[in-house]
């Protein structure tokens, strides 16, 4: 299994994307790095856009990286 690129810091107003085998997408609202390890804050949607639950302060360590990646938009 590919290691996850833990470089790529979620920033407000992104939409991360679930790794397999789920279909969900967090919604950033907050992150705070000013402490170790940072922690981010989001809202849980699933794959039909409902609110699934909101998530404050959940450490950004390497099981986010593992849980999640960025979603890539595509255009055209």
């Amino acid at each position: 299994m590919r290691s996850p690129d833990t470089r790529t810091h979620p920033q407000p107003g992104e939409i991360w994307l679930s790794r397999p085998p789920y279909l969900l997408l967090a919604h950033i609202l907050e992150i705070d790095d000013r402490q170790d390890p940072a922690v981010v804050s989001y809202v849980l949607h699933d794959e039909d856009g409902f609110v699934l639950e909101q998530v404050s302060r959940a450490s950004l360590d390497r099981g986010w990286w593992h849980s999640f990646q960025p979603m890539a938009r595509h255009y055209g």
